[in-house]
């Protein structure tokens, strides 16, 4: 796999409507304004379109109505044959990246072209001012976790034998790593890596992340590393950096929970689809509507 471009684009610039790409992919687009406006601009690229929701009780995705078993996409690719795709990052959540990608880059017969649009927030939404949040829920974001459930070809087994280092993409919501570690008890993830957003998309972003997570830290003092919030290759060299340095360690298995930014989350995404062993710790939140304001920059991710 290369990363072949990266970079900020003037969505006025681009060729919409000239369908250069077989197909888009995109999310729910009523959540915010960023939503809105990526999703239309995703599927202006490619000649048709398909939205994709994943449901982790039924372990099942669906794209365009269809509904296909998480655990057997081939027959997502025979039903939407492409050798270039856009994945509009922006509404997609990562269990329907990751499952998307591993359809088109593992699983059909050429690997293929895969184009991602991000579109930032200007904002996210704060709790009221007279609202005394609890650590690590200073933003209003999600309404709710809807499972624990692992998601299909990503759940290589862990045991006595088989232990993890756990490496997690922190963002605002600082009890979701927490609820991890504590419900494993140090059973399985005997090395923890938390990875921080740094450089920011916007000024004091990071040390927003940094303090949600803070009472996380001094409960596991786990290392610490940086990696840029907009940046998916930077996450997927520390995953490879990380993964080659598992020879003499205590741990055979890597696993990964792309709780940060969504440029993060592709870079994990990528990582896990071209690595077998990976395992991915994920939460499936239900995200709330109204939970960003505004259009900020809009960035083009693309791998070959």
């Amino acid at each position: 796999m290369k990363f072949i471009r990266q970079d900020v684009v003037d969505p006025a610039a681009l060729p919409a409507g000239q369908g250069q790409f077989d197909i888009a992919f995109y999310g729910r687009e009523d959540l915010d304004d960023r939503s809105k406006f990526s999703a239309p601009l995703s599927r202006s690229l490619a000649r048709r379109s398909a939205l994709v929701q994943y449901d982790p009780l039924r372990f099942e995705l669906k794209v365009d109505g269809i509904s296909f078993r998480g655990d057997d996409l081939q027959d997502v690719v025979r039903h939407f044959p492409a050798t270039s795709i856009v994945i509009d990052a922006t509404t997609m959540e990562f269990p329907e990246i990751a499952l998307i990608l591993r359809a088109y880059r593992r699983l059909s017969f050429q690997p293929a072209r895969c184009v991602f649009i991000y579109t930032e927030p200007a904002e996210y939404v704060r709790r009221p001012a007279g609202e005394s949040p609890a650590p690590g829920s200073a933003f209003d974001l999600s309404l709710g976790f809807r499972a624990k459930n692992a998601i299909p070809a990503f759940t290589p087994l862990l045991s006595g034998g088989n232990k993890a280092h756990l490496v997690a993409f922190l963002g605002f919501e600082g009890a979701r790593l927490l609820r991890v570690l504590n419900d494993d008890d140090g059973h399985f993830y005997t090395d923890v890596t938390v990875v921080f957003g740094t450089p920011p998309y916007q000024a004091t972003w990071d040390m927003d992340a940094l303090m949600a997570n803070t009472r996380l830290i001094d409960q596991f003092s786990p290392s610490v590393r940086f990696s840029g919030a907009n940046n998916p290759r930077g996450a997927y060299l520390l995953l490879q950096e990380v993964d080659r340095g598992l020879d003499g360690s205590p741990c055979n298995r890597l696993a990964v929970a792309p709780f940060g930014t969504k440029p993060t989350a592709i870079g994990a995404a990528l990582y896990c689809v071209e690595m077998d062993r990976m395992r991915v710790v994920y939460d499936h939140p239900e995200r709330k509507a109204g939970r960003t304001r505004g259009v900020h920059r809009t960035h083009w991710f693309e791998v070959e």
